[in-house]
């Protein structure tokens, strides 16, 4: 995401410790949630608890979360040394152009070779719209999910560089204090512009969903935390945090019961983000401060480590991993599309397409960002 793509800041490192293996488990959780989202069976036994999957959009809030979060730290702790700004975004290209770049070209190669849909791609602005990281705008524009399915999560790494952009100069313009105001008037922004959106535009689902304004609550959310982990600590103690955080998720879950989980609903695609940035930014706050024993319990789970370490490999490459999976199992093996044996062949290809990925390719283009530190 790429908060997926994000690695835990040396700041924190420096302060506790040398890599915070935990948050590795919470991005795991949260790219759990969308690969269930987008590979859950349609058919059979299974399909039973589509409602259940319906919800798992909401890893992306907290992929923007931890992205706020991480981010934000970086930037205040090296904000005034030697090329900042250079540093930051030479780092953040080579953690996430190479793999972007590659997996868009392969998109678009899948589409050509697998699908009817070659030309229209081909003929269409869509590719040059993602290739220069305003394909959620476009999106927004055009009222649409992108033409072929294989874009669909594209938009969220539009959002999230579109905010490295911008965010490293409000750091080392803006004092601290006023830092803060900044980011608590973003968050009651995002939430205000979607209201508007809901009021002039509400047939325009898209919009609200996939614009980086609209979407700023998460990331605000994140970097607050991290501010007020480095300014005001003991305020990350108060108790009403966890109780905010349990308010939110009895809110989503009572706006997920009596209308409905998608995000396109007119009263989730207002206010569940609100509620979403709330309770995943508690959940960070007892992760990382309150070092809840359960919350970190879970979170070093091996296997969700070892998720949260691929997850943007995973993130990017689930769909083309379950068109190339669905291509020969329905060849050779006759799986039908949306049945367990699909899913399950579609979850491996992903697995598998991810490691391979970050273990030959990605891991090793890291291994660069040491010649851009401060």
């Amino acid at each position: 995401m790429s908060a997926n793509s994000a690695i835990a800041p040396k700041a924190v490192a420096a302060e506790h410790g040398p890599r915070v293996t935990e948050l590795d488990g919470l991005r795991g959780i949260a790219i759990l949630l969308v690969l269930l989202h987008h590979l859950w069976p349609t058919k059979g036994a299974l399909s039973h608890l589509g409602r259940i999957s319906e919800a798992g959009w909401i890893g992306v809030d907290l992929f923007f979360v931890l992205s706020g979060y991480l981010i934000t730290g970086i930037l205040l702790d090296s904000a005034g040394r030697p090329h900042y700004y250079r540093n930051f975004i030479v780092r953040r290209t080579l953690r996430i152009f190479p793999l972007y770049y590659a997996c868009l070209g392969l998109y678009c190669l899948l589409v050509g070779l697998l699908t009817t849909q070659g030309k229209a791609l081909a003929a269409s602005s869509e590719p040059w719209w993602f290739a220069a990281y305003a394909g959620n705008i476009l999106l927004a524009m055009q009222t649409a999910r992108p033409a072929s399915w294989l874009f669909n999560p594209l938009w969220s790494l539009q959002v999230e560089e579109q905010f490295y952009l911008t965010f490293p100069a409000i750091v080392a313009w803006l004092k601290r204090p006023l830092l803060a105001k900044l980011l608590i008037g973003s968050f009651f922004f995002a939430l205000a512009l979607r209201m508007a959106l809901l009021h002039w535009k509400p047939h325009n689902v898209i919009a609200p969903y996939v614009l980086m304004p609209c979407r700023m609550d998460a990331l605000a959310i994140g970097g607050l935390i991290a501010l007020a982990r480095r300014e005001s600590p003991d305020l990350l103690k108060k108790p009403w945090i966890g109780v905010a955080a349990a308010i939110s998720a009895l809110m989503f879950c009572a706006i997920s019961v009596r209308y409905t989980a998608a995000s396109q609903g007119a009263i989730m695609r207002t206010f569940g983000p609100t509620f979403l940035a709330i309770l995943f930014g508690g959940t960070l706050v007892m992760l990382v401060v309150r070092r809840q024993r359960q919350l970190l319990w879970v979170c070093r789970t091996r296997f969700l480590i070892w998720l949260g370490t691929i997850s943007y490999g995973l993130y990017l490459l689930h769909l083309p991993a379950q068109m190339i999976a669905r291509y020969f199992s329905g060849r050779f093996l006759n799986v039908e599309q949306g049945t367990a044996g699909d899913f399950a062949g579609s979850l491996a290809m992903a697995f598998l397409a991810a490691w391979i990925s970050w273990t030959l390719f990605e891991s090793r283009v890291l291994k660069l960002k040491d010649r851009f530190t401060a």
